[in-house]
């Protein structure tokens, strides 16, 4: 029975569906190719990679996960890295040699600290050669499913705090040489809230991932949504009526299980709670409460984090859209990136700007229109930013 955890990722008997998706990402890793989730926030990345890491040990393969969502240093990557690779089943064999690689990594935390400049140049002079001998430490004879969860955050953090692209580019050329080893069985997963391809495309430096084909995950199909509403109410000992259900489908449009977690605890609260009745008005006032829910403001908070100088005309852009449900003409959006730009100019950002939001899972193109791909994510923004 499956509980409604919609916060942290869900693992084991928590996770529900994507069995299809499953069996393919599985055999397309069994064929040799490494995969990157591009998918929006919120469709279930982490919790997806978790699952084809729980079938990789099942098979007997080595697995390592490592969140970077709080690692911004490459000493502090390295130092987690190593820490990781200790349950490795060829540890015990590298076990000296990679021992004193990590005393050697710990020793330049404090040294940071105190002596600046001069071990700011010692790491750049030693920087390739601990590179190499990570990769050197590696098994490939080994099947071997890596994760790394959150990668993007970590490039920005190197970015951000050294003012260089350069040393972001070199780690993922690094990352490169070692998936493009000779007969190597080591695989790799890369997901991130914030676009691992808005951030390569933006830096100039998607050669260096491009060789990590992309897997959307989509929203679920009503089917599948049906089927974890009632797995939910299962779990809960409430119990809706199919126009209640439908209606929850028909509110939230753009089928995230994420979504219809939400959703579904806020009426299971109001039930429960509240004692509200079990009518036509209950997925209407529960839907109204969860446009002010906090889960919705990563929204917000992953463009302030990503969008650096474009993050005024990204909100300007936003807040045009999300007034128009049925959606807005190129040409309206190109109008208002002229007032807030130069001619010769405007276009460049308008182009720029619907890469990067399509790519994040704000936006959508149908028909030459462009609306929020969300139906509950554009009335959390109008409701944040116009009224």
């Amino acid at each position: 029975m499956i509980k409604n955890k919609y916060g942290p990722p869900v693992e084991g008997e928590d996770f529900f569906g994507r069995e299809r998706e499953t069996e393919y990402a599985w055999q397309r890793l069994l064929d040799g190719n490494n995969v990157m989730f591009p998918a929006p926030r919120r469709v279930g990345k982490s919790s997806f990679a978790k699952k084809l890491l729980a079938v990789a040990k099942k098979e007997g393969w080595d697995t390592l996960e490592i969140n970077l969502e709080k690692v911004h240093t490459e000493e502090a990557f390295l130092e987690l890295f190593l820490e990781k690779l200790k349950g490795m089943s060829w540890w015990e064999r590298a076990k000296e040699k990679a021992s004193n690689l990590l005393d050697e990594v710990k020793s330049l935390k404090p040294k940071f600290k105190y002596e600046g400049v001069e071990v700011e140049l010692e790491w750049q002079q030693n920087r390739a050669d601990i590179y190499k001998a990570i990769s050197d430490l590696l098994d490939h004879d080994k099947p071997t499913l890596i994760f790394f969860d959150e990668l993007t955050v970590l490039l920005n953090s190197i970015v951000t705090t050294n003012s260089r692209k350069n040393e972001a580019e070199n780690f993922l050329h690094w990352l490169r040489g070692i998936r493009q080893t000779s007969g190597t069985k080591i695989r790799w997963i890369f997901c991130s809230s914030i676009g691992i391809s808005n951030f390569t495309f933006s830096h100039q430096i998607t050669d260096a991932i491009n060789d990590v084909p992309e897997y959307k995950l989509l929203a679920f199909d009503p089917d599948t949504s049906l089927r974890l509403i009632k797995a939910l109410e299962e779990s809960t000992s409430i119990e809706l009526t199919d126009e209640i259900r439908q209606a929850m489908l028909d509110k939230i449009g753009y089928l995230l299980p994420f979504f219809i977690q939400i959703l579904f605890e806020r009426i299971n609260s109001s039930i429960k709670v509240e004692q509200a009745k079990v009518d036509e008005n209950l997925v209407a006032n529960a839907y109204q409460d969860l446009l002010d829910d906090a889960h919705l403001n990563t929204w917000i908070e992953r463009l302030q984090k990503q969008y650096g100088d474009k993050i005024d005309d990204a909100f300007a852009l936003l807040r045009h859209v999300c007034q128009e449900k049925k959606g807005t003409k190129r040409d309206n959006l190109l109008n208002l990136m002229q007032k807030r730009h130069d001619a010769d100019k405007a276009e460049q950002h308008l182009s720029a700007l619907l890469h990067m939001l399509r790519n994040d899972g704000y936006l959508i193109e149908e028909g030459g229109l462009h609306f929020f791909r969300s139906p509950l994510i554009r009335d959390f923004w109008y409701k944040r930013h116009v009224l």
